[in-house]
């Protein structure tokens, strides 16, 4: 399939429509034994298509996580490979005791799809932004937790979700037009960062959304005479830590999440075990519910912008 990745028609599809209206119609054709549920979010996931052409592997339950994760684990225990499609603050919110006791006590090996992470829904507010759902997913023993970066990253993570023998919660941010991080194809393999920049002075480590931003980042750091490595960081759980560069002046995590519980957290975890370490400052969302507004408003208000970034990696190596 990599031969003929379109990496343009990705990134204009969007994550939702990379993986749903792309990857899942290829992946029917190799295999018959996947069942799609949605929350009534067909539309926005991007699964009309499928819906259409496979309406016997499709499953509108409403709006009724908690019931869909209970019916898709039923579906596993009868043989079908269940991927269960919601907005990320309700499917791992709403749904946490339903997803703890099936995929973490039962182990069994459910997909759960998260779309509009983060503040990409911007105007509908806090209570549909999915800040704490790393957090939470983190917690499920056995499951696997994946932030991919741009479209193809998130066509890649989907493949490997469907065929992963462990549940795995894969969180997408909403949007269509978002800017490719990939041009060409990539080994992907969760449990494993990918290195998209060196740098001497300071290790830059995003996922997500922020993976993007982090490469801008990078660039304006060099105006200021700061060399930057960057790193993808697409799994949360089981984490990289062998990616984490301790040779750094200074190690920072950029994530569209509440620094605690996240990216920073699991980054500080690997790093609190080691005698001495590079100082690591995380960058997200502080531990708060944030302004209500555009994407790009709630970004700067969060400190998660371009430039209040670099300000922020410059006056910690001062």
């Amino acid at each position: 399939m990599e031969n003929k990745v379109n990496y343009k028609l990705l990134s204009i599809s969007g994550q939702g429509g990379s993986v749903f209206g792309i990857s899942l119609i290829e992946l029917m054709k190799q295999r018959n034994d996947l069942m799609v549920l949605s929350s009534d979010m067909s539309t926005p996931a991007g699964l009309d298509k499928f819906k259409a052409a496979f309406p016997e592997h499709f499953m509108n339950m409403g709006i009724a996580e908690q019931n869909m994760i209970g019916t898709a684990a039923g579906l596993a225990e009868e043989g079908y490979k269940p991927i269960c499609v919601a907005q990320a603050c309700f499917i791992t919110m709403r749904s946490f005791e339903q997803v703890r006791q099936y995929c973490g006590y039962m182990q069994i090996p459910i997909v759960i799809i998260g779309i509009g992470s983060g503040v990409s829904l911007q105007y509908m507010g806090n209570t549909h932004y999915a800040i704490e759902d790393l957090a939470l997913m983190r917690t499920v023993p056995g499951m696997e937790v994946i932030a991919p970066c741009d479209a193809y990253e998130a066509l890649k993570a989907f493949e490997y979700a469907v065929n992963s023998k462990h549940p795995v919660y894969i969180r997408l941010f909403g949007g269509t037009a978002i800017p490719a991080v990939f041009n060409e194809d990539i080994d992907f393999a969760c449990g494993k960062a990918i290195k998209l920049k060196e740098g001497k002075d300071v290790q830059i480590i995003a996922t997500g959304s922020m993976v993007g931003n982090a490469m801008k980042v990078a660039e304006a750091l060099a105006t200021e005479g700061i060399d930057a490595s960057v790193l993808d960081m697409h799994t949360i759980k089981p984490l990289d830590a062998d990616a984490i560069e301790q040779d750094k002046k200074l190690i920072v995590t950029i994530e569209e999440h509440n620094i605690i519980g996240g990216l920073g957290s699991a980054v500080a975890d690997e790093l609190s075990q080691q005698a001495t370490h590079p100082k690591l400052i995380k960058l997200g969302i502080h531990d708060r519910f944030v302004p209500v507004g555009s994407y790009k408003y709630v970004q700067q208000q969060c400190g998660l912008d371009i430039e209040s970034v670099k300000n922020e990696i410059i006056n910690n190596l001062k």
